[in-house]
């Protein structure tokens, strides 16, 4: 039998979503848990702090993806020749952008160009899974959701032996355990609730406006929801509960209908019960605060800094309009009392990364694949849940990184190339 034949058997045989749900909710974040345990805000060496930061254990496993689709018979050719021409051109821009910032203005090209690199990566990724996502059922996305809240559960148990066998304060660099940073494999634990909340406003979205479900199965997906958002909730992340309640307005304005009455009050009883939990549960630290008496202060401390850090990348954006300053520039060109990977908006992250060239680009394609997928994703019950999570991680964009660390954008791209796939089996 030839590779092809051997891949598209094993996944025939196991489903797509299983592989998805596995590889992306379960094994990569543990492995990530596992290379890099910390209690402070960085790892050491250097190179290993560089890695994380870049998240590059996700890109490989993007590679890896890859390399298994090409063997099973994908070609860019194929996907290219499907692409509209506006689509064409939004690419050629966003490839001017990624290429003269990066290569040429940067400071620090290596890092720029490696980014720069990655994003094609994580584009050529969404096109594998389209690949394999085609041919199969859209029912099979059901099994998807489970696996992710198994990897909760395993998150959760790490996240357990981690804060309740920490080491001698003395034995960490500085001296001093910094909680927020001591999650399992997540840069801090913003980006930890970032990823509990996505998951939750799938969840959501099932339990308000998903396929009609009774006995086991609901009470599975209401546990899983406890459990989503209860961590969401115990993480302090305000952006991924706003971004739940924004999920909820979209398919409220999208349906034209409330969610059924019984629906709504089990949601509301399962939120108010996490929250509830979460309190409990809660560590006497700030930084794990829905709202600290600090965050009263003025906006700029009501919004976590990010007036003075939006303010700080647009001025710095303006001097180098047209091509950016290089992919990841934030890092380095932009400091308002620490340094920061990314400015915490989408779009400001685009213009100061690869100018209005390369922003429009990317603008145009992020734009053009909501509206092309819209319709299909809210409009079928079994799809709902990923849109839900998918809106989520776009919502968080303005407001968080979720579009530039990889474990984010490889779930934008999940959600994306099945949502097209869903789209062609329609049409069909």
């Amino acid at each position: 039998m030839n590779h092809a034949a051997t891949i598209r058997a094993s996944v025939k045989r196991w489903g797509l979503y299983d592989w998805l749900g596995v590889g992306l909710g379960i094994a990569m974040p543990v492995i990530a848990a596992l290379l890099y345990p910390t209690y402070m805000h960085r790892v050491a060496p250097g190179w290993a702090e560089w890695t994380r930061l870049l998240e590059l254990p996700f890109v490989a496993c993007e590679l890896i993806v890859i390399q298994v689709a090409v063997r099973a018979g994908y070609r860019d050719a194929a996907i290219w020749r499907l692409l509209p021409r506006d689509v064409i051109a939004a690419f050629a821009l966003l490839c001017v952008g990624l290429t003269i910032g990066s290569a040429f203005i940067s400071r620090n090209p290596f890092d720029s160009v490696l980014l720069s690199l990655t994003t094609l990566i994580h584009l050529r990724f969404c096109a594998t899974i389209y690949f394999f996502a085609r041919t199969r059922p859209k029912g099979e996305i059901r099994t998807l959701f489970p696996w992710l809240t198994l990897g909760l559960v395993a998150l959760a148990m790490l996240t357990i032996w981690r804060f309740q066998l920490p080491p001698p304060a003395a034995s960490v660099p500085g001296g001093v355990i910094e909680w927020g940073s001591a999650l399992p494999g997540f840069i801090n634990v913003r980006h930890f609730g970032s990823w509990t909340g996505a998951i939750a406003a799938g969840l959501m979205l099932a339990l308000l406006y998903g396929e009609e479900g009774e006995g086991q199965g609901r009470m599975l997906t209401s546990l899983s929801y406890l459990l989503a958002a209860g961590l969401t909730c115990w993480s302090g992340t305000r952006a991924a509960i706003l971004a739940m309640a924004v999920v909820a307005l979209v398919a409220l304005v999208s349906l034209r209908r409330w969610p059924e009455r019984a629906r709504l009050v089990h949601v509301a009883g399962l939120s108010a019960l996490a929250l509830g939990l979460a309190l409990l549960l809660l560590p006497d630290d700030p930084v794990f605060y829905l709202y600290a008496s600090g965050d009263a202060q003025d906006a700029n401390a009501a919004t976590g800094g990010r007036l003075a850090l939006w303010h700080a990348t647009f001025a710095r954006w303006q001097d180098a309009p047209l091509f950016g300053w290089g992919s990841g520039s934030t890092f380095w060109e932009v400091f308002v009392g620490w340094t920061h990977t990314q400015p915490h908006n989408v779009v400001l992250q685009f213009l100061i990364s690869w100018g209005v060239v390369g922003a429009a680009g990317g603008l145009w394609l992020l734009g053009r694949a909501i509206v092309a997928t819209h319709r299909t994703g809210m409009g079928d019950a079994a799809l709902r849940p990923l849109t839900g999570m998918l809106y989520s991680l776009l919502f968080m964009s303005l407001l968080e990184g979720m579009l530039h660390y990889p474990r984010f954008i490889m779930m934008i791209a999940v959600g994306f190339a099945v949502l097209f796939a869903a789209r062609e089996q329609r049409s069909v």
